[in-house]
């Protein structure tokens, strides 16, 4: 209550309580990895595929270059942009039914390369510039976002927009969209947001949705953006003809 109280005071503009949520947990990155790969799939395919998450917890090892120990590590950890390479190199992701979600830490590698369902041609890291994001948005679908997901915690609704937020990213989430007329108090008038979809349920946040203001990189949500291009994979017994 302590927490939602201070929030409430720093973010006026939306509606901070006590919630129900999930911890935040190292491997929250590799749900949007393939949340984005599923809406560049649907771009691409017209086809609505729930890809396996658990491929990337037990067979993504992927390291990056740029970075010193920055490597993906099952349940421990890990970056989007790492996973989409790994994806690449993989040949692509296997259906959720077929490679089920455990919630446990690296397990043996089951990838059978015989049941992908959905394959990356390329990504990209989107710079800081929010017309951009924007342009991404509409031409690949979903895009996979770092976030500082502190004021989440106690969001119940409305446009998030605090007045202090760190910009250390320690969530992953989905952007989906963006507005310009949500809640707010009158003082404050209508403010230009993000459309996220979170990880944490439909009875968190607005249906599972949570909006913060655009303009400021609020909470780093502009710091670290992916966009993926999906290839449209043909159906096997088509490529055996």
């Amino acid at each position: 209550m302590r927490r939602a109280k201070r929030h409430q005071l720093l973010d006026p503009t939306a509606v901070h309580g006590v919630t129900n949520f999930s911890d935040l947990t190292p491997s929250e990155f590799r749900r949007h990895t393939t949340g984005a790969l599923e809406g560049a799939h649907y771009l691409a395919t017209g086809e609505l595929v729930s890809l396996s998450e658990q491929q990337l917890v037990d067979c993504d090892h992927e390291c990056d270059p740029q970075e010193y120990g920055a490597c993906d590590s099952g349940c421990n950890g890990g970056l989007m942009t790492t996973a989409f390479e790994y994806t690449i190199k993989a040949g692509g992701l296997e259906r959720e039914k077929d490679y089920p979600y455990t919630g446990n830490a690296r397990g043996p590698c089951k990838f059978d390369k015989t049941k992908i369902a959905a394959s990356v041609s390329n990504f990209s890291v989107i710079s800081i510039d929010e017309d951009q994001i924007a342009a991404n948005l509409v031409k690949h679908g979903p895009l996979a976002v770092g976030i500082n997901a502190v004021f989440m915690q106690t969001y119940i609704h409305g446009v998030s927009c605090p007045y202090i937020c760190g910009k250390h990213l320690d969530h992953g989430v989905l952007l989906v969209g963006y507005g310009s007329a949500g809640y707010a108090p009158v003082r404050f008038k209508n403010k230009p947001y993000w459309i996220i979809k979170n990880s944490w349920g439909e009875n968190w946040g607005e249906n599972g949705y949570y909006k913060i203001c655009r303009g400021n990189n609020v909470c780093g949500v502009d710091s670290m953006v992916s966009s993926v291009s999906a290839l449209h994979i043909l159906k096997r017994q088509q490529l055996s003809h």
